[in-house]
């Protein structure tokens, strides 16, 4: 884990938020605890606000209470109890711009075919395995899109 934290910390310098006159708020939801908590020291040192949840239900009933303080939600697709897919179809209920960004390592073209994906209206898909200095500038990107 240091390791990847050290690495982490390289990347972390060059993302511009200064357009931004507040920190921007990411929801952070994946069932793997120590990803979970990497994006989240990613986004926190890239000067983010940034919480996150490893259980999608738990998630979801934080963001009911919270919606519109988020800028950017980031979840993984596969999960128990609910999936990222179905997770943002529910987070559309309460607030239909914020940006969802799905991380997934199953991604294919028939997937986005689907009508649930359609319904979600997914921002935009990262695949894994992807390198942190990938992921900073797109997070900017749907944060200030968000914010402006």
């Amino acid at each position: 884990m240091t390791l990847v934290l050290l690495r982490l910390n390289v990347y972390m310098l060059w993302y511009p938020l200064s357009s931004m006159s507040t920190r921007p708020s990411v929801m952070v939801v994946d069932d793997e605890e120590e990803l979970a908590n990497l994006y989240r020291i990613f986004l926190e040192r890239s000067g983010f606000n940034s919480v996150s949840f490893t259980d999608p239900l738990s998630a979801l009933e934080h963001y009911r209470q919270n919606y519109d303080k988020y800028s950017l939600v980031i979840t993984d697709w596969k999960m128990p109890n609910l999936d990222g897919i179905q997770l943002a179809k529910k987070i559309r209920e309460y607030n239909d711009t914020v940006n969802i960004l799905l991380i997934t390592a199953f991604c294919t073209d028939e997937s986005f075919k689907d009508e649930v994906y359609r319904e979600a209206f997914i921002s935009d898909v990262i695949e894994k395995p992807f390198k942190f200095k990938e992921l900073g500038p797109r997070i900017t990107e749907l944060c200030i899109s968000k914010v402006q």
